[in-house]
């Protein structure tokens, strides 16, 4: 699917494995849309690389998101790839101080409501190119069993799966292909101070990018191939594992 030049929208795109994504796909002649808040990060990709149109949207508002996408439809007839990369995770136990009401609303909209949103509003896009077109969303190996912490975040994830398998029934008889890569622990921002063994964000788009370009409908990045046998085999030593991962 990557063996030619295409028109590929990616938020979260200025840090952690997102940028890793952007560099690899801009170096293999790739135009990028990229989406993300931080404007002054946007900006240096703008004047750094050709090829490249970012968009400052926070994703968590609706209004926002309807506003990027008809931009993108009106600019971008040619995108051919939409990868749901960005998300936030926020650590506090409901039974913590610092726990805040207001980021179970925030955490879900921006890990699973703009996705869909966005599948949804660049669906006609897509199918109009009638070439292969994809979504791409990034999940987790938590989807196969949740940590203690992080539990909206754990919850978005396994939403994500889901919506991805019933995304991609529904499209079966379209252009779309539908793709989802399960992460592993990533050396990135979010996982700064928690766990061992973490790949690289260079590693992870690599794993990610092999996928596509195999036509994987599920991409298991780094040591997640093997959680479905696990669970399979040892589901309780799984559980236990991933509860403080």
């Amino acid at each position: 699917m990557l063996n030619e030049p295409k028109t590929i929208l990616l938020t979260g795109g200025t840090e952690g494995i997102g940028l890793a994504l952007f560099k690899q796909l801009h170096r293999l002649g790739h135009s990028l849309i990229v989406v993300a808040r931080n404007q002054e990060r946007l900006l240096s990709l703008q004047s750094t690389y050709t090829r490249v149109s970012t968009h400052r949207c926070d994703l968590s508002s609706r209004v926002e998101l309807e506003s990027l996408c008809n931009k993108i439809s009106l600019n971008h007839p040619d995108l051919s790839i939409i990868i749901n990369n960005a998300g936030i995770q926020y650590t506090p136990t409901f039974l913590d101080d610092d726990f805040l009401f207001d980021s179970i609303e925030h955490e879900t909209r921006v890990n699973f409501l703009a996705p869909a949103w966005l599948s949804c509003l660049l669906l006609p896009t897509l199918i109009e190119n009638k070439k292969t077109t994809a979504i791409i969303n990034i999940s987790s190996g938590l989807i196969f069993a949740p940590k203690t912490n992080s539990a909206i975040y754990c919850a978005t994830k396994a939403a994500i799966h889901s919506f991805s398998q019933s995304l991609r029934y529904q499209l079966e008889q379209t252009n779309i292909q539908v793709i989802e890569a399960i992460m592993p622990l990533v050396d990135t921002a979010m996982t700064a101070g928690r766990g061992a063994g973490k790949i690289s964000p260079e590693s992870a788009a690599q794993q990610i990018i092999n996928g596509i370009n195999q036509k994987s409908a599920e991409i298991y990045v780094g040591k997640t191939r093997f959680l479905p046998a696990l669970m399979r085999i040892l589901p309780s030593l799984v559980k236990r594992i991933m509860r403080h991962y």
